[in-house]
């Protein structure tokens, strides 16, 4: 059973996917009005401009810089000068040393569709393939072309659009327009610091980007539930509310627990193999140990291909719930048949085809490297320090 449990620790919203009790998938958000959350909207001033990376330091709170790169239009930089002030939004969180880095391209995202500033065209997600339904969503995009207009916004339907109804699809684009149109309009006339948008909450993101619905969504905190109470798409019997003040859901679960074990260094495999995770800098680097997995085996090709397997599953999973990004190399069992290389590259792509972040498996280096990038867009699990309750 595939579950999504929604608990409140340390002033976080902590979303934990299970599958089986298994953790799957966890995105942990701070829940402070302060706090610069990916997608916010705001009115900068720019601080100063750095010429020679064609970049500049915005203000978007009193004393709280963030980094804007000057995209290129038609071979020529955006015309951006020391105190402008106009609308960004939050594309990255700031981790640890890194300021939050921001974009005049806003977008409002939704179940069903993306409203864009970037792009004023209409057009439907790729991986939607069936003539007929890319026709039926046509005919919607045609609905909502002279309300786009007006807004001057694009729109992007999403993959959940398929088959869904089409009074939803357009009902939650309409609200998209509308809040889009609002956005457009409060920026000329507010000063800067101000917020014009507040993003929807991670789990609300999540809930909108997940493909396949979930057995059983719960929670012990009545803002959370109240809010997916009006969420659409979620069936009554999907969603329920845990109120048991002698025995809370993060222990029943055991979701603290799980995540102070996914910060830790060593991380055993069922073959008895370990990965060890090591985190610098630069880059994160993965390590696949053979341990004990080897004993008493007497065709090691197969069992380090078998034990590479495993480790390339398990090596999505923490990462995933790490929220490990940038550069990452993991260093496999080296092995000779290119047959059975090729096969563990397209094993660890097919791991990372659920994962909500985008992730590229590059190649594998001459020393035998697997270069892996993944978009950062949150902060790591180890920026909040979870700690087990209950040990």
């Amino acid at each position: 059973m595939k579950q999504l449990a929604i608990i409140k620790k340390d002033h976080c919203y902590i979303s934990a996917v299970l599958e089986d009790q298994r953790l799957d998938n966890v995105i942990v958000e701070e829940t402070s009005e302060d706090s610069l959350q990916a997608g916010d909207i705001y009115v900068c001033r720019v601080s100063h401009i750095l010429q020679n990376i064609n970049a500049a330091f915005v203000e978007v709170q009193k004393d709280v810089m963030c980094y804007l790169p000057m995209e290129k239009k038609k071979g020529t930089s955006e015309k951006i000068v020391q105190g402008m002030e106009f609308a960004v939004q939050v594309k990255k969180a700031a981790v640890k040393s890194k300021q939050a880095v921001v974009s005049r391209k806003l977008e409002f995202a939704g179940k069903y569709a993306v409203v864009t500033t970037e792009n004023l065209s209409q057009s439907i997600s790729s991986k939607i393939s069936e003539p007929k339904e890319r026709q039926r969503l046509d005919g919607i995009l045609e609905e909502l072309q002279t309300e786009c207009q007006e807004a001057g916004v694009g729109i992007i339907l999403r993959t959940s659009c398929s088959r869904a109804d089409r009074e939803q699809i357009l009902s939650g684009c309409r609200q998209l327009i509308r809040e889009a149109q609002d956005v457009l309009q409060k920026a000329g006339n507010r000063t800067y610091t101000t917020r014009l948008y507040r993003s929807q909450p991670e789990f609300i993101k999540f809930l909108d980007s997940e493909a396949e619905p979930f057995s059983r969504i719960i929670t012990d905190v009545p803002e959370v539930f109240r809010r997916l109470e009006s969420y659409p798409g979620i069936k009554p019997e999907q969603l329920q509310f845990y109120e048991d003040p002698s025995y809370s859901l993060d222990k029943l679960l055991g979701i603290s627990s799980k995540l102070a074990k996914a910060q830790k260094k060593h991380v055993w495999l069922k073959s008895g193999g370990s990965l060890v995770i090591e985190p610098t800098e630069a880059l994160t680097v993965i390590d696949v140990n053979t341990q004990k997995a080897v004993a008493g085996k007497r065709n090691s090709e197969t069992t380090f291909f078998n034990l590479n397997m495993e480790a390339a599953r398990e090596a999505a999973r923490q990462i995933r719930i790490r929220n490990i990004s940038g550069i990452i190399l993991i260093d496999f069992i080296d092995m000779k048949e290119k047959s059975k290389i090729k096969a563990l590259l397209q094993e660890l792509e097919n791991a990372f085809l659920n994962d909500h972040v985008k992730t590229t498996v590059v190649d594998i280096t001459r020393l035998g490297l697997v270069e892996i990038t993944r978009m950062k867009v949150r902060k790591p699990l180890s920026a909040f320090c979870i700690k087990d309750s209950y040990q």
